[in-house]
Protein backbone atom coordinates (compact mmCIF):
# COMPACT_ATOMS: atom_id res chain seq x y z
CA UNK A 1 0.00 0.00 0.00
CA UNK A 2 0.76 3.72 -0.73
CA UNK A 3 -0.15 6.52 1.35
CA UNK A 4 0.58 10.03 -0.05
CA UNK A 5 0.58 13.10 2.26
CA UNK A 6 -0.14 16.63 0.82
CA UNK A 7 -0.01 19.60 3.08
CA UNK A 8 -2.31 22.54 2.29
CA UNK A 9 -1.25 25.03 -0.05
CA UNK A 10 -0.18 28.89 1.39
CA UNK A 11 -3.63 30.04 3.10
CA UNK A 12 -4.73 33.18 4.38
CA UNK A 13 -3.22 34.68 7.29
CA UNK A 14 -4.80 34.06 10.94
CA UNK A 15 -7.53 36.80 11.48
CA UNK A 16 -9.64 38.17 14.04
CA UNK A 17 -12.77 38.70 11.47
CA UNK A 18 -12.50 35.27 10.24
CA UNK A 19 -12.48 31.40 12.03
CA UNK A 20 -9.08 29.27 11.55
CA UNK A 21 -11.15 26.71 9.86
CA UNK A 22 -12.72 29.36 6.91
CA UNK A 23 -9.08 30.48 6.14
CA UNK A 24 -8.70 29.95 2.21
CA UNK A 25 -5.81 29.02 -0.12
CA UNK A 26 -3.80 32.64 -0.86
CA UNK A 27 -3.90 33.08 -4.82
CA UNK A 28 -0.61 32.30 -4.91
CA UNK A 29 -1.11 29.59 -2.74
CA UNK A 30 -3.48 27.84 -5.27
CA UNK A 31 -1.15 29.24 -8.41
CA UNK A 32 1.90 27.58 -6.62
CA UNK A 33 -0.45 23.98 -5.63
CA UNK A 34 -1.19 24.17 -9.16
CA UNK A 35 2.11 24.16 -10.54
CA UNK A 36 3.40 21.66 -8.44
CA UNK A 37 0.34 18.93 -8.94
CA UNK A 38 0.78 19.38 -12.67
CA UNK A 39 4.34 18.32 -12.04
CA UNK A 40 3.19 15.14 -9.46
CA UNK A 41 1.42 13.36 -12.13
CA UNK A 42 4.79 12.18 -13.62
CA UNK A 43 5.69 10.33 -10.72
CA UNK A 44 2.32 9.32 -8.53
CA UNK A 45 -0.50 6.99 -10.24
CA UNK A 46 -4.20 7.75 -9.82
CA UNK A 47 -5.40 7.28 -6.71
CA UNK A 48 -8.15 5.12 -5.62
CA UNK A 49 -8.82 7.48 -2.47
CA UNK A 50 -8.97 11.09 -1.81
CA UNK A 51 -9.26 11.82 1.78
CA UNK A 52 -9.29 15.45 3.27
CA UNK A 53 -9.38 17.81 6.54
CA UNK A 54 -13.00 19.51 6.80
CA UNK A 55 -10.93 22.96 6.99
CA UNK A 56 -11.48 25.57 4.14
CA UNK A 57 -7.32 25.41 3.05
CA UNK A 58 -7.45 21.52 3.16
CA UNK A 59 -10.48 20.99 0.91
CA UNK A 60 -9.30 23.78 -1.46
CA UNK A 61 -6.09 21.73 -2.01
CA UNK A 62 -8.25 18.33 -2.02
CA UNK A 63 -10.27 20.01 -5.12
CA UNK A 64 -6.82 21.37 -7.09
CA UNK A 65 -5.84 17.48 -6.50
CA UNK A 66 -8.85 15.70 -8.11
CA UNK A 67 -8.18 18.09 -10.93
CA UNK A 68 -5.28 16.88 -11.57
CA UNK A 69 -5.24 13.25 -10.75
CA UNK A 70 -7.98 10.67 -11.16
CA UNK A 71 -9.40 9.60 -7.93
CA UNK A 72 -11.14 6.58 -8.16
CA UNK A 73 -13.58 6.79 -5.82
CA UNK A 74 -15.28 10.06 -4.30
CA UNK A 75 -13.49 12.50 -1.96
CA UNK A 76 -14.00 11.77 1.59
CA UNK A 77 -13.64 14.27 4.52
CA UNK A 78 -12.87 13.28 7.60
CA UNK A 79 -12.80 15.41 10.95
CA UNK A 80 -9.79 13.35 11.67
CA UNK A 81 -7.38 14.78 9.30
CA UNK A 82 -8.39 18.32 11.70
CA UNK A 83 -5.14 19.95 13.09
CA UNK A 84 -4.17 17.64 15.84
CA UNK A 85 -4.56 14.40 13.79
CA UNK A 86 -2.88 11.18 15.41
CA UNK A 87 -0.87 9.07 13.52
CA UNK A 88 -3.09 5.79 14.49
CA UNK A 89 -6.38 7.53 12.64
CA UNK A 90 -4.26 7.73 9.40
CA UNK A 91 -3.17 3.95 9.61
CA UNK A 92 -6.83 3.29 10.64
CA UNK A 93 -8.16 5.14 7.98
CA UNK A 94 -5.88 3.75 5.40
CA UNK A 95 -6.07 -0.16 6.50
CA UNK A 96 -9.88 0.56 5.84
CA UNK A 97 -9.87 1.63 2.99
CA UNK A 98 -8.18 -1.45 1.80
CA UNK A 99 -6.43 0.27 -1.59
CA UNK A 100 -3.18 0.96 -3.44
CA UNK A 101 -2.98 4.11 -3.59
CA UNK A 102 -4.45 6.98 -0.78
CA UNK A 103 -3.83 10.26 -0.62
CA UNK A 104 -4.36 12.08 2.71
CA UNK A 105 -4.72 16.39 2.80
CA UNK A 106 -3.99 17.68 5.81
CA UNK A 107 -1.90 20.42 7.58
CA UNK A 108 1.60 20.96 9.97
CA UNK A 109 2.68 20.01 12.67
CA UNK A 110 0.79 17.10 12.29
CA UNK A 111 2.62 15.90 8.80
CA UNK A 112 5.56 15.85 9.71
CA UNK A 113 4.83 13.76 13.21
CA UNK A 114 2.94 11.17 10.82
CA UNK A 115 5.89 10.84 8.52
CA UNK A 116 8.40 10.27 11.19
CA UNK A 117 5.60 7.74 13.05
CA UNK A 118 5.39 5.55 9.71
CA UNK A 119 8.96 5.21 8.80
CA UNK A 120 11.11 5.55 12.21
CA UNK A 121 10.38 4.04 15.38
CA UNK A 122 13.09 6.37 17.32
CA UNK A 123 11.93 9.57 15.15
CA UNK A 124 12.95 11.93 12.29
CA UNK A 125 13.21 14.90 12.05
CA UNK A 126 10.81 15.93 8.59
CA UNK A 127 10.30 19.53 7.39
CA UNK A 128 6.95 19.13 5.14
CA UNK A 129 6.45 22.48 3.98
CA UNK A 130 3.45 23.63 2.28
CA UNK A 131 1.87 21.99 -0.54
CA UNK A 132 4.29 19.31 -0.41
CA UNK A 133 4.01 15.79 -1.17
CA UNK A 134 5.88 12.80 0.41
CA UNK A 135 5.41 9.01 -0.67
CA UNK A 136 5.39 6.71 1.84
CA UNK A 137 5.05 2.96 1.15
CA UNK A 138 4.06 -0.02 2.94
CA UNK A 139 4.42 -4.19 2.27
CA UNK A 140 0.49 -4.89 2.94
CA UNK A 141 -0.81 -2.94 5.76
CA UNK A 142 -0.15 0.68 6.80
CA UNK A 143 1.90 -0.07 10.51
CA UNK A 144 3.85 2.44 12.84
CA UNK A 145 7.91 2.25 11.97
CA UNK A 146 7.18 0.30 8.79
CA UNK A 147 6.92 2.72 5.88
CA UNK A 148 9.60 3.34 3.47
CA UNK A 149 9.80 7.25 2.69
CA UNK A 150 10.19 6.87 -1.21
CA UNK A 151 10.15 11.08 -1.71
CA UNK A 152 9.16 14.37 -0.15
CA UNK A 153 8.68 16.76 -2.69
CA UNK A 154 8.48 20.26 -1.78
CA UNK A 155 6.25 22.61 -4.25
CA UNK A 156 8.60 25.25 -4.08
CA UNK A 157 10.53 23.84 -6.61
CA UNK A 158 8.15 23.72 -9.46
CA UNK A 159 7.72 27.71 -9.51
CA UNK A 160 11.28 29.13 -9.80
Amino acid sequence: MNIYLVRHGDAEKISLNKKDSERELTAAGKTKLKNAAAAWKQYVPPFDYLVSSPLARALQTAKVIEEFFEVKNEMIVDRKLSPGSSTNDIIEIANSLNADNIAFVGHQPDFSEHVSNLISSGGANVDFKKAALAKISFHGKVHLSRGVLEFLIPAGIFNK
